[in-house]
């Protein structure tokens, strides 16, 4: 438990160095996920992607933009703008002023909503049963023709996505090579589980996705229930920072492997952390580079994700090689033939 502990905590610090490398926007704010942070959207800002929040509050004021979905776990949200994604919350509270417009779904699980008048939401509502919202008309939304800034806007925020790709997957990729110095054989074995067992691996992954889920809405209705935020939210807080750590591991581990597999087919020597690096680096650049694509985008970082992951956990964070499988066992274990 100790190793993992040191794994997750190494992992969360060369995160937190590295990965603030993207490019920044809304005024000082990066792309998160905030722990403990309260974030504040004035007026006139926007912020690009899905914005993330782990015990801490958030503030969108009118005319402030949120081009994806906010997903508040164990603090207050108050909304004036736009969310043009969804929206979900986790045990805290939800406040919808009069010029709120929200895109999307509204879910919140042990969170009242006050929606005031006016308050738009084009997607449905699920609220906690046990608190329920009042009932209010449905606005019906006409189409808005498009403007000039809008299509400037749009491109503009294309450029820029491709650019916070490129300087995210350099920031993996010094992630990588970081970490490959300090724990080089448990990177290896991760990266060396999950061509053996992918299989497994994702249905490990998937596993771990789910109890980690299950976990923070127990963790939040708990706190719903009786008032113990004091007690659930470092909980919740810390259940979060080991799972992201085991996500960032298992890119690294998988993008070691590749840059290691890359090295060989060029019949070429990279010292293990450079390897690593550019695994790494091209890993995360060429999967999230398909998040751009309409509709599908979101399969290969997904499946990527569910493997390596489960890599991480299989291996218990590279502290274990991973068991041999019962055909490769039977085979070693045959004996010999007899030769004539």
């Amino acid at each position: 438990m100790k190793s993992i502990l040191k794994f997750a905590t190494l992992c969360l610090l060369a995160a937190l160095l590295f990965l603030p490398l993207g490019v920044v926007q809304a005024k000082g704010l990066d792309d998160g996920p905030f722990f403990g942070e309260s974030v504040l959207l004035t007026s006139g800002e926007t912020f690009q992607g899905d914005l993330v929040v782990f015990g801490g509050s958030v503030t969108i004021e009118q005319d402030a933009i949120v081009t994806g979905s906010v997903i508040l776990i164990g603090g207050s949200l108050a909304v004036e703008g736009e969310v043009r994604g969804d929206m979900l919350v986790v045990g805290g509270a939800v406040s919808l002023g009069s010029d709120a417009h929200i895109f999307g779904n509204l879910v919140t699980v042990g969170a009242p909503i006050n929606r005031a008048e006016g308050a738009r939401v084009d997607g449905g509502i699920l609220n906690n049963p046990k608190k329920p919202s009042a009932a209010t008309p449905e606005v019906i939304v006409t189409p808005e023709v498009p403007r000039p800034a809008v299509i400037f806007d749009s491109v503009w925020g294309f450029f820029g996505n491709v650019l916070n790709l490129f300087a995210q997957s350099l920031g993996f990729g010094l992630l990588a090579a970081l970490l490959v110095l300090f724990l080089p054989q448990q990177t290896r074995r991760v990266g060396e589980a999950i061509p053996s067992q992918p299989a497994w691996a994702g249905a490990m992954g998937l596993g771990s996705i789910l109890l980690f889920i299950t976990a923070l809405v127990a963790l939040a209705l708990f706190s719903a229930l009786i008032v113990t935020l004091f007690l659930t939210v470092p909980m919740i807080i810390g259940i979060s920072v080991i799972f992201a750590s085991a996500v960032v591991f298992g890119w690294v581990g998988l993008g070691t492997e590749i840059g290691l597999r890359l090295a060989s087919a060029l019949k070429t020597e990279l010292p293990l952390p450079f390897s690593a690096g550019l695994g790494t680096f091209l890993l995360h650049l060429v999967a999230n580079g398909f998040g751009m694509i309409l509709c599908l985008g979101w399969v290969v970082p997904s499946l990527l994700s569910l493997v390596s992951l489960g890599a991480v956990f299989l291996t218990r964070f590279g502290t274990r090689p991973l068991s041999i499988t019962a055909a490769q066992a039977s085979v070693e274990s045959a004996p010999p033939a007899e030769t004539f």
